[in-house]
C-alpha cells in the first residue's frame, strides 16, 4: 500500500505548474492549477529540500541529506552536483540576476553559486552564523537571513556582503523574499514578526494578527505579502505599509510552505498529504498531493475540499 505524501517545499515551475519536495522522501512532485500531480522519483536515492525553478527550464533543489545540489528536467530526469564543503547543509536556493543559481550553506557559513552547467563556486561568509533563506534583490543583489546571527545580509555577485541586524534580539530570521515595493522582506520565527528591508538599510518589523511562529512567505498576486503560520492554522496577508489581516484555515488544515501560483492563486503545502489552493477572496480548496491510482474514477483520485474563508475583523 503506497505511503502517505507529506508535501514540504513548494515553487512555482518554468512550466507553469507547481513542484513540491516530500518530507524525506526521493521524489519531486508536480501540480498543475487543476489539481492534476504526477510524482518523479529521483535517482541516488536523493533527498530533496528547497526547490526553485532555473534559467533552463529545469527544477534545482538541494540535497542536504547527501551535501549536494539537484537538477529535475521535464522528463524526470535528475542529476547531483556534490558541494566542495563536506556536510555543508544546503539549504534554501533562489534563482540569480545572472542566470545562476545561488543556495545557502547552513552548517558551513556559506553562500554557494552553481551554473546551469554545474560549476559551483563557495563564498565563506565573514561572520557567518547559520544562513538560511536566500532570494534575489530588485537592486541586483542577493539577500539573505543569518538565522543565529540575527542578521539579513547583502551579497553582491562578486561575493561582497554587507550586513544588516534585526532590531528584536534572537528574531531567528528565515524565509526572505523581494517584495513587490522593491524592498526585501522576511519572517522572524523567534519575533512572531515579519520584517522590512529597504535597499538604503532601514529595518521594520511588522506584529502578525494570528499567534505562532511565521514559516513561509511569499509576494502574493495581490501585491501584498503572504506568510503561513502553521500553529494557528493561518495565512496572514501583510500590505507593503504593514497592515495586515489573517485568514484561519479549518483546523485540520495546516499550511506550511506557500508561494504565488500562475493562475492568479496561493498554493502551499500541507504535511497530511495535501495541497492547499487560496484565492485572495477566501476560497481555500484542497488536492490530494498523491499520484491517481489506476483503476480509480478521475473524480475520487482528485477529491478536494473546498471553503469559504472570512478575515478577523
Amino acid at each position: 500500500m503506497p505511503t502517505t505524501p507529506a508535501p514540504f517545499a513548494i515553487a512555482l515551475g518554468p512550466d507553469r505548474n507547481l513542484w513540491f519536495t516530500q518530507f524525506r522522501s526521493a521524489r519531486i512532485g508536480r501540480i498543475s492549477p487543476l489539481g492534476e500531480v504526477k510524482i518523479f522519483d529521483l535517482n541516488s536515492g536523493g533527498l530533496p529540500e528547497r526547490l526553485v525553478a532555473g534559467p533552463d527550464n529545469a527544477i534545482w533543489f538541494t540535497d542536504p541529506a547527501r551535501n549536494r545540489i539537484g537538477r529535475l528536467d521535464a522528463t524526470g530526469a535528475s542529476v547531483f552536483v556534490p558541494l566542495p564543503t563536506a556536510d555543508s547543509g544546503p539549504a534554501a536556493i533562489t534563482a540569480g540576476p545572472d542566470g545562476n543559481l545561488w543556495f545557502t550553506e547552513h552548517r558551513a557559513n556559506r553562500v554557494g553559486k552553481i551554473t546551469p552547467l554545474g560549476s559551483v563556486t563557495e563564498y565563506v561568509l565573514p561572520n557567518g552564523a547559520g544562513p538560511a533563506g536566500i532570494a534575489a534583490g530588485a537592486d541586483g543583489n542577493l539577500y539573505f537571513a543569518e538565522n543565529k546571527a540575527n542578521r539579513i545580509d547583502r551579497m553582491s555577485l562578486d561575493g561582497r556582503v554587507e550586513e544588516f541586524t534585526l532590531p528584536h534580539p534572537g528574531s531567528l530570521p528565515n524565509g526572505v523574499i523581494s517584495g513587490p515595493d522593491r524592498n526585501i522582506w522576511f519572517t522572524e520565527i523567534a519575533a512572531h514578526k515579519v520584517g522590512r528591508l529597504t535597499p538604503a538599510g532601514d529595518t521594520t518589523e511588522f506584529a502578525l494578527p494570528a499567534e505562532g511562529s511565521p514559516l513561509s512567505i511569499t509576494a502574493g498576486p495581490d501585491a501584498n505579502i503572504w506568510v503561513t503560520i502553521p500553529a494557528a492554522h493561518a495565512l496572514c496577508q501583510i500590505g507593503t505599509d504593514g497592515r495586515s489581516s489573517a485568514f484561519f484555515l479549518p483546523s485540520s488544515v495546516v499550511p506550511s510552505f506557500i508561494t504565488t501560483g500562475p493562475d492568479g492563486n496561493l498554493w502551499f503545502t500541507e504535511p497530511t498529504g495535501k495541497i492547499g489552493r487560496f484565492s485572495t477572496s477566501g476560497f481555500l480548496t484542497e488536492f490530494s498531493a498523491a499520484e491517481p491510482v489506476e483503476d480509480v474514477p478521475a473524480t475520487e483520485n482528485r477529491v478536494s475540499n473546498r471553503h469559504l474563508l472570512m478575515a478577523p475583523p
